[in-house]
């Protein structure tokens, strides 16, 4: 497969003007000024006037289009993978809830079963758990009946008869009991990060010593930042080893201070996310949520008293809202695209646009709307100039 006449955003994220690239076997293959010749069988696009971008990367989705990952079928993560994919993501973890660890289990086996599938949608990289590792006292909306201690023994009896690498990035609360010895056990083998949590300055730190890498969502499911009492956001914050997460659709943080926090976090520490629930491109009304009914209006989730629970939002949506509040290009697009794949520490596969990567990779027009999306070189999304298919 070969993209003619395209500007291409390359591996330093600065534009090329007039490109050809071509794909072969799912990866990049070459990158050159000149449109090199095709055999007759090959698919060729004639893209003038078009951006080539990496594609979107969302770790933290629970889901969309009337599908939750915790329903713990494989078409649920079919329905939801398709969403993504016309948002111009092309790879996810899909993510849990406190659920039963017997719907644990379920979600694990649907996620195996859908991730051997040829991908016709987003792919799938591994599962995310947010829970059971979680602070009863900033739960939110999840369910507290099924919060637990951080436990070793947990994740090798859920994971019993699958690969370990089905699991990605586990969120945990580092003030919880075993918290510290967990992370330290568990940091050569997953993602840790810290989530609703509750956890001081200090006890934090000593989390990211023992090896977190990461912060859910910042500024939500946290203490509030203090001038005397730093918490969990201060401390993820300080650390320049760590990546920080950022719901950025305008409602879960303050566009001011998602400017304050992207200007701290410079253009790789800072990660876009969705965390987006069933009600993701659906219309407005109600949607269970782990067992709680929330409330949509305007795109605005509520599970009681203005209550967030989870977002409507996609990453393409918080890419241009961080355009519009005068975000750099550059940074707004590496934190929706290497950022998230250095997380996963699959930066060398995926994230950015570069000879020998995966062709994950977004057509978008002039005024960055979504127009093709490619998955390992196969086109799985098409999109007219108003964003439908």
């Amino acid at each position: 497969m070969r993209l003619n006449h395209i500007d291409i955003v390359d591996a330093s994220f600065s534009l090329q003007k007039d490109m050809t690239l071509t794909v072969d076997n799912g990866r990049i293959s070459a990158i050159t000024k000149d449109i090199l010749s095709v055999p007759a069988d090959e698919e060729e696009y004639d893209c003038s006037g078009m951006i080539l971008i990496p594609g979107f990367i969302d770790i933290h989705v629970h889901g969309a289009m009337g599908a939750d990952t915790s329903d713990g079928d494989v078409e649920s993560l079919r329905k939801i993978s398709s969403y993504l994919a016309g948002k111009g993501v092309t790879s996810f973890c899909p993510t849990t809830m406190m659920i039963p660890k017997e719907d644990v289990i379920r979600v694990l086996l649907s996620a195996d079963h859908f991730r051997r599938e040829e991908p016709t949608g987003a792919g799938m990289i591994g599962v995310r758990l947010e829970g059971p590792f979680l602070s009863k006292e900033k739960c939110g909306v999840q369910n507290t009946d099924y919060a637990m201690d951080p436990s070793t023994k947990y994740i090798e009896e859920i994971l019993s008869g699958f690969p370990q690498d089905l699991i990605s990035i586990i969120d945990i609360a580092p003030e919880l009991p075993g918290a510290i010895g967990f992370i330290s056990e568990m940091k050569d083998r997953y993602v840790l990060s810290v989530a609703h949590t509750a956890s001081t300055y200090a006890c934090c730190k000593e989390a990211i010593e023992a090896g977190v890498s990461n912060g859910t969502h910042l500024f939500n499911a946290m203490n509030p930042l203090s001038h005397h009492e730093p918490g969990s956001v201060g401390a993820l914050l300080d650390d320049p080893d760590v990546t920080c997460e950022l719901i950025c659709d305008g409602m879960h943080v303050h566009p001011s201070v998602l400017k304050i926090a992207f200007a701290y976090l410079g253009e790789d520490r800072a990660v876009v996310v969705s965390d987006a629930m069933r009600a993701a491109g659906m219309p407005d009304g109600e949607y269970d949520l782990g067992g709680t009914m929330v409330r949509v209006t305007s795109g605005r989730t509520d599970f009681g008293n203005g209550r967030l629970a989870g977002s409507t939002t996609d990453i393409h949506a918080e890419f241009l809202n961080l355009l519009k509040m005068g975000l750099p290009f550059r940074t707004a697009l590496k934190a929706c695209t290497l950022n998230p794949a250095r997380v996963l520490h699959i930066e060398n596969e995926t994230g950015s646009i570069e000879v020998g990567k995966y062709a994950d990779m977004v057509v978008m027009d002039s005024q960055y709307r979504v127009r093709k999306v490619f998955v390992r070189g196969s086109l799985v999304a098409e999109l007219d100039p108003d964003g439908g298919h």
